[in-house]
């Protein structure tokens, strides 16, 4: 009889352990209902993995859309600021541009000069030459008509 017994309470017993182990997950299960209801579905209530969110109930192309919409207001801005710089880099550009300008002209109003020197100079050099050889042939004219033969 003791055998039963000994058998009846390790029955008991590994029941009564089985009971607290349902009721412990019961309690878990409830905390966790409990807790996702004051926090909210992480999910906004989708089964995970779909990778577009809540908007997908109400808008399919509503990420997409602001998405869009967000990388345009950001082109937006950034042209609009570029034109600001290049606004305020004008004026200088057309400083540094009008310099330049200036230096080309310089150098090029010194090359006529050097050039309109040089062609002078080769002229009066050419025109001396010239009167030296009439010069020369003169003076032969005149040595040998003047010249007595004997």
């Amino acid at each position: 009889m003791l055998l039963p017994l000994v058998a009846g309470g390790l029955l008991v017993n590994e029941i009564r352990k089985a009971g607290e182990r349902k009721e412990i997950k019961d309690l878990m299960r409830k905390q966790t209902k409990m807790a996702e209801s004051m926090l909210g579905d992480p999910t906004g209530g989708f089964s995970g993995g779909t990778g577009f969110g809540p908007n997908m109930v109400f808008n399919p192309l509503g990420s997409y859309q602001n998405i869009l919409k967000y990388q345009t207001q950001m082109g937006d801005q950034q042209r609009d600021q570029m034109v600001k710089n290049l606004l305020a880099v004008e004026p200088i550009t057309d400083r540094a541009k009008s310099r330049d300008f200036e230096r080309n002209m310089a150098a090029a109003r010194f090359r006529t000069q050097l050039g309109t020197q040089q062609g002078l100079t080769l002229q009066g050099q050419l025109g001396a030459q010239k009167l030296a050889q009439q010069g020369m042939q003169g003076a032969t004219q005149a040595l040998a008509s003047n010249y007595q033969y004997q």
